[in-house]
């Protein structure tokens, strides 16, 4: 037994060496030090307990379980560091959303894409360890009965202790078992307040003394068709980005110099699901970070395919990945379209090599079907829209796309294939607007572009991929609107994905279609600065605000930050303490803000707030 006790603090040691030279150990605390080295002690006395009672079963039944678990454990292990390493925290399950269970393949294929030779260095070092001391003849220390079958239930009741009475946020420093099975901190509720019969849209004005603002300028294009074109992971750095020389995004630069360019557009919830939502049907996601495709399918919200649908549009959605995940198929389903295409379907000879374990298309896939569909009907005018699927994680590019740059000092691997996808994105994108003015489509259509959200690279710590957080690099994205005669300019006005659908009844002249259970107004409007209101929700909750100038951010443990994006676009001086009474106004509206959304689900939908339950609301 001791042979195994000092074999799992060593691996522990190891671990805890790794996170220290790949993640660092910023944050920890003596305590936590102190509380890290009782769980490892603790822990490493369950599993020497553990694996010397396997030696006394039966002889196959003991390899079997054996083998299993020095194959489970050090696998568990090698996520655990490469997760710290990822994102700067360490690993718990409660980050393990079983709603993704869609693209669980896609998901496991693409983290697979992130290994480098530390994850492997420390998965052999871990199961040399192991299989040492599996070999190895107990000639240390003889223990008594008593000692032996003690041993087991102290560490037990230890780790009992220290996962459910020792409330503390897990450090880096933390034992990764430990750290994994910790339940989630306190969180604090955001307001006690509850709102008025009918007051269930979040306020929109500003409460900054912001200047008022004249309607955009812009020509009415009645009876037009209407594409709305989901950039995938765009940020709104890249518009206009250079490196090494080199436009990243060239296409769309020069869009957004002919086009009605909204430079402060932002996604309201950084996951493409909600940006699709939020966007299609001018309502705010769920607030307790269900997705409405899986719990409320059904919501009586009336989205752009059935309001334009009673005016004689068509609708079509062609997606270059895949519709089926969070069940967003079976939610366009329910809205009217009359073609649904991703790539199942498109994903065909030349356009089916090199895009990656998610099995995505080449977006110039969805040029033919569109233009078949436009031209099936040319009597009537039509809503298409298209979702790119690049540069989504792992950022890959068809099988023979030139490189646009190559890796240099400074710059992460992840961030190399990044940009290079998003340059084919951009190609894609140009091609694929060439096909449509080639095909007289692009002439009568209303080309709406906009990111769904943005894509972090640690601009702040442990802020990589989108979903996470609500910082400028997760949710300020591009918006472009162009179509033929509209005057070009650029537009300075807080906007969001909510604001999208008015936004297009605006252009069309159907505002009359507007419906009370659209939260979002018409990007072309005048009047006072409107205000965005942002969430997001994976393991921890986010929420917060963009105003003219100020920013606020709250964290569901209580935590806040507020920036001012006018002199600290970078947000890295948070200025809570030295504006506090600034800092409650933004706290009262983003804690009335909830209460009005849960209020307008409680009121159309019937729906009760819960922590996702997929057994129970996937119906």
């Amino acid at each position: 037994m001791i042979r195994y006790l000092v074999c799992w603090l060593a691996i522990f040691f190891i671990h805890h060496l790794f996170v220290a030279l790949f993640a660092g150990i910023q944050g920890v605390t003596a305590v936590g030090l102190a509380l890290g080295l009782g769980s490892d002690i603790a822990w490493a006395t369950l599993f020497a307990s553990l694996f010397s009672f396997l030696k006394r079963l039966p002889y196959l039944a003991g390899r079997a379980l054996g083998g299993f678990l020095l194959v489970l454990l050090p696998l568990f292990l090698m996520v655990s560091f490469g997760f710290a390493k990822l994102y700067q925290r360490p690993f718990s399950f409660s980050f393990v959303r079983l709603d993704t269970g869609t693209i669980w393949k896609e998901n496991f294929v693409s983290g697979l894409y992130e290994l480098s030779w530390p994850h492997v260095v420390l998965l052999v070092f871990t199961l040399g360890l192991l299989f040492l001391a599996s070999r190895l003849r107990p000639v240390w220390v003889s223990l008594s009965n008593t000692t032996r079958y003690a041993m087991p239930l102290v560490a037990t009741a230890a780790i009992v202790v220290l996962l459910t009475m020792v409330h503390r946020p897990a450090e880096l420093i933390s034992n990764p078992l430990h750290a994994a099975l910790q339940r989630r901190g306190a969180t604090q509720a955001m307001t006690d307040l509850t709102v008025q019969e009918g007051d269930f849209i979040p306020t929109l004005e500003s409460p900054e003394p912001a200047p008022f603002l004249p309607r955009v300028r812009v020509k009415r294009a009645e009876r037009r068709n209407v594409i709305l074109y989901y950039l995938e992971s765009t940020p709104f750095s890249a518009i206009g980005k250079k490196l090494q020389g080199k436009e990243v995004t060239p296409h769309l630069n020069r869009l957004s110099e002919k086009s009605i360019f909204f430079r402060r557009h932002y996604a309201n919830f950084p996951l493409s699901i909600n940006a699709f939502y939020n966007s299609f049907c001018s309502a705010y996601a769920l607030p307790d970070g269900a997705w409405i495709s899986l719990a409320m399918p059904d919501f009586p919200v009336p989205c752009l395919s059935e309001l334009l649908g009673k005016q004689g549009y068509r609708s079509a959605a062609l997606h270059a990945g895949y519709l089926g995940y969070a069940k967003q198929k079976r939610f366009m389903q329910k809205r009217g379209f009359s073609l649904l295409m991703d790539a199942e379907t498109i994903k065909k000879p030349p356009y089916d090599q090199g895009m990656g374990p998610w099995g995505a298309a080449d977006e110039r896939a969805m040029i033919r079907p569109l233009t078949e569909f436009a031209a099936k009907d040319t009597a009537n005018p039509f809503l298409a829209l298209m979702f790119a699927f690049a540069p989504h994680h792992p950022y890959d590019m068809p099988d023979g796309f030139p490189e646009l740059i190559t890796a240099e000092p400074g710059m992460k691997r992840s961030q190399v294939r990044f940009f290079n996808s998003l340059h084919y994105a951009d190609q894609a994108f140009g091609e694929i607007l060439t096909a449509l003015e080639k095909s007289g489509v692009l002439k009568n259509s209303i080309l709406i572009v906009f990111g769904d959200h943005g894509e972090a690279f640690y601009e702040h710590p442990g802020n990589y991929n989108h979903p996470f957080y609500i910082y400028e690099e997760n949710i300020h994205v591009p918006l472009m609107i162009w179509y033929e005669g509209v005057e070009p300019q650029k537009v300075e006005r807080v906007t969001s994905h909510v604001d999208i659908l008015p936004t297009v009844l605006d252009l069309l002249g159907y505002e009359n279609l507007s419906s009370p259970l659209h939260v979002g107004r018409s990007m072309l409007r005048g009047g006072a600065q409107s205000l965005a209101h942002l969430q997001a929700f994976w393991q921890e909750d986010y929420s917060g605000i963009v105003d003219h100038r100020m920013k606020y951010i709250r964290r569901d443990t209580g935590s806040e930050e507020l920036f001012d994006l006018s002199a600290d676009a970078a947000e890295k001086n948070n200025l809570m303490t030295n504006q506090p009474q600034l800092t409650a106004v933004y706290r009262a509206l983003t804690g009335k803000s909830f209460a009005q959304k849960k209020a307008y689900y409680k009121k159309h939908g019937n729906y009760e707030l819960t922590r996702f339950n997929p057994a129970s609301q996937d119906k």
